[in-house]
């Protein structure tokens, strides 16, 4: 017995237009696809740019320290040589940070702003160049302003040396991001400016003033753009200490003891 088989031309091979509409659809859902994937890309880049800007943050922040420990060993060097703080600042001759980058790699001339190297800018500032900004101040109690009958204060006159703060970041008050040499424009507690070094010893684990911490060109006898600049994560600013060490303090930690030499 024979058997007749019969094919189906058709089912074996569709018209064109079938065979279009099958491809149009496939086409169709692989770009569906492809916009899910630029989507879920979209919100992972969302989620990990705020993270990725931290980290950068935290970068620049461990190299502040780095450059202020750095600053401290200088420091260091130079009171060993002298027995004194460098002066804070000399109208017109010279400041703490070019005395003391003659021990940090800098030209060995303290009259001279080659003196100053790049670890006195801070890589978060907000106008960089190529190193020759001073981005820290000197506390005023510490690295005094040589005006008449005011001298550089002996080491030794310093008891709480891992208490006190002699650098840290200050506001950028010119259009080139410098800084003030030093804090005399920083208030403590009571309001009074710290640079007559007048602190009491019962104020001093009470919060100094917050300043404007914001950069702003500034004419430079404004004490506006003499303060501290918490420009680092979580509001906080680089601290050199009079013993050496360098640590991050947030807006509201600076104390008067930390300010005040006088007690």
């Amino acid at each position: 017995m024979k058997v007749k088989v019969v094919f189906n031309a058709s089912s074996l091979c569709p018209p064109a237009n079938a065979r279009a509409s099958k491809r149009i659809a496939a086409a169709a859902f692989t770009l569906i696809e492809l916009l899910v994937v630029i989507g879920i890309i979209g919100i992972l880049v969302g989620l990990l740019l705020p993270t990725l800007a931290k980290a950068k943050e935290k970068g620049r922040s461990i190299n502040c320290v780095n450059n202020l420990k750095q600053i401290g060993t200088a420091m260091l060097m130079y009171v060993n040589d002298s027995g004194y703080y460098p002066p804070g600042h000399v109208a017109g001759v010279t400041e703490w940070d070019l005395c003391v980058g003659t021990y940090a790699g800098g030209i060995n001339d303290p009259l001279n702003p080659g003196a100053r190297t790049k670890i006195f800018a801070c890589p978060s500032a907000r106008v960089t160049d190529a190193g020759t900004n001073l981005n820290y101040s000197a506390n005023p109690n510490v690295c005094k302003e040589i005006t008449a009958g005011i001298t550089q204060i002996r080491a030794s006159s310093v008891l709480r040396v891992s208490d006190v703060v002699i650098v840290a970041d200050a506001i950028q008050y010119t259009a080139e991001g410098n800084s003030h040499a030093i804090f005399w424009g920083v208030q403590g507690s009571s309001g009074s400016f710290i640079y007559y070094n007048d602190g009491n010893a019962a104020n001093a684990g009470a919060p100094i003033q917050i300043g404007a911490d914001a950069d702003k060109v500034l004419v430079d006898t404004d004490p506006a753009g003499s303060n501290f600049r918490f420009r680092h994560g979580n509001n906080s600013a680089t601290t050199l200490f009079s013993d050496g060490h360098a640590s991050s303090l947030k807006k509201g930690q600076v104390l008067d003891g930390h300010v005040y030499t006088d007690y």
